[in-house]
């Protein structure tokens, strides 16, 4: 018989906005140990984490972005799983809204300490410019193996960075085990 598995939170999703970040330097876009913890020793060979978030953006200016996951509770010190280039936004967009997905697949556990290896690849994606065609923005990102420590309560991160003035305000935030 197959395995029968229901897809739940490991934490529930911000009950209210999250802090708007408005730094031209990589920020992590929420608190990973709150919202997309991963327990110690949870991983497992073919464990598969969802990460799922949304909100609002505005640019001031033409810039770039660039979102970068990491297997880890800070953008400082956790190990990216492959940054994305960096894709120019649209000017002057006020309060667009985003949405970002990311899977994350355990491919191997070994002995405690950086033994055990994850990847993962997602995309973000904005809305544009209202009326003008193709100024939406998608990003994909990740698609880098990383050796990671799995045996140590740990999340994963997700960091931005715009080059420009801005802002960007993430409404929810969640993790899924999906099986």
């Amino acid at each position: 018989m197959a395995r029968q598995y229901f897809a739940d939170f490991t934490a529930d999703p911000p009950l209210a906005n999250l802090t708007a970040i408005v730094a031209t330097t990589e920020t992590a876009l929420w608190n990973a140990a709150q919202f997309t913890p991963i327990s110690a020793n949870d991983c497992r060979p073919g464990k598969v984490y969802r990460v799922t978030a949304g909100g609002i953006v505005s640019t001031g200016a033409s810039g770039t972005l660039i979102i970068t996951p990491r297997f880890g509770l800070t953008v400082g010190a956790g190990v990216t799983m492959g940054a994305s280039g960096a894709q120019t936004v649209p000017v002057s967009v006020t309060n667009a809204p985003w949405l970002l997905d990311f899977l994350c697949v355990c491919r191997s556990v070994g002995a405690a300490g950086a033994n055990s290896t994850v990847v993962g690849t997602g995309r973000f994606t904005m809305q544009g410019t209202l009326a003008t065609a193709g100024s939406g923005t998608v990003v994909a990102f990740g698609g880098t193996p990383a050796t990671v420590d799995v045996s140590v309560a740990t999340g994963i991160t997700i960091g931005w960075t715009l080059s420009v003035a801005g802002s960007c305000t993430p409404l929810f935030a969640f993790i899924q085990p999906l099986n």
